[in-house]
């Protein structure tokens, strides 16, 4: 017998058998991923039910949540944002100044729901929060001149803050669903020339206290120089005083025996002579008056 070709080829029965199986079972496959959704740590889900249009209460993770294939899962970072942007700002004479600012914050899950159903693509950060910073952070630079900003950086740092805080918490369409809000000024930005100017009135104000030092200084020491020389003359004048009451003392003792003699005068005389004799020259022992008045100082003989 000679072989018969065979040329089998499935039935239109069975290849949509076949293919109906491969339906049925990408179809639980996609089923099965949509309906069990992972939360992981510091997220929460919401779960968006367009049949009934309806919101869940937020779902916190770390979780899982299985769903309806048709209800949409939102997810929401709930733990920690920032926004960080320098904000054209004027001051009070209309000096144009760049503040940098960076806030932090995280969102209470209890209000999540709320903020969700106000901001559906959740950009509250675009919508809100960037308003309220560049409205508030102008509002309040214009309290300050441009001086006054570097002077009391600290007071307009802490006027920003708090009217920021404020404005946020007062913001109807975020609920209060912002906690544990921080605020950092991180710098404030001045024109070029601006910065030259204050520069150089530094160098100049610092030029001036140096001066003023010196000048301080100066009228110091000149007075402490004054007061020295008023010193001493004071003390030499005391001094004489002092000797010249010795003097006289010494005197008035020389006299006393000799009572009223008539020679007083040349007595005190002599012994002002003989004072200044030893002062000129200490070392002379002896003394001989010549008849005419004139001294002959004798030196003591060395042995």
């Amino acid at each position: 017998m000679e072989p018969r070709d065979i040329n089998w080829k499935p039935s239109r029965k069975m290849t949509f058998l076949v293919f109906a199986l491969i339906a049925i079972l990408l179809t639980s496959i996609l089923f099965g991923i949509t309906m069990v959704i992972s939360v992981g740590v510091g997220h929460a889900v919401l779960l968006v039910d367009p049949l009934t249009k309806s919101t869940s209460e937020p779902i916190v993770g770390p979780t899982y949540v299985v769903k309806a294939p048709w209800v949409t899962a939102v997810n929401v970072y709930y733990a920690t944002d920032s926004y960080e942007d320098t904000i054209a700002c004027f001051s009070s004479d209309q000096l144009e100044m760049q503040i940098q600012i960076l806030v932090r914050w995280s969102l209470d899950p209890d209000k999540l729901r709320s903020l969700y159903q106000n901001y559906p693509r959740l950009n509250y950060k675009q919508s809100a929060i960037e308003s309220i910073m560049a409205e508030t952070i102008r509002l309040v630079t214009k309290n300050f001149t441009a001086l006054q900003t570097i002077e009391f950086r600290d007071v307009v740092r802490n006027d920003v803050e708090s009217a920021v805080l404020q404005e946020i918490a007062k913001e109807p369409s975020l609920g209060g669903a912002l906690v544990q809000f921080e605020f950092d000024l991180r710098n404030i930005g001045y024109p070029a020339k601006y910065t030259s100017a204050i520069e150089d009135k530094l160098v100049a104000e610092q030029q001036k206290i140096q001066a003023d030092f010196e000048r301080q200084r100066i009228l110091v020491l000149a007075n402490a120089t004054a007061q020295e020389v008023i010193i001493k003359a004071s003390g030499e004048a005391e001094a004489k005083v002092i000797e010249a009451n010795a003097t006289k003392q010494a005197i008035e003792l020389v006299l006393e025996p000799l009572g009223q003699s008539g020679n007083e005068t040349r007595i005190a005389e002599l012994y002002l002579v003989v004072q200044t004799l030893q002062q000129i020259a200490p070392d002379i022992d002896m003394l001989i008056m010549a008849p005419d008045g004139t001294p002959i100082l004798l030196p003591s003989p060395t042995t």
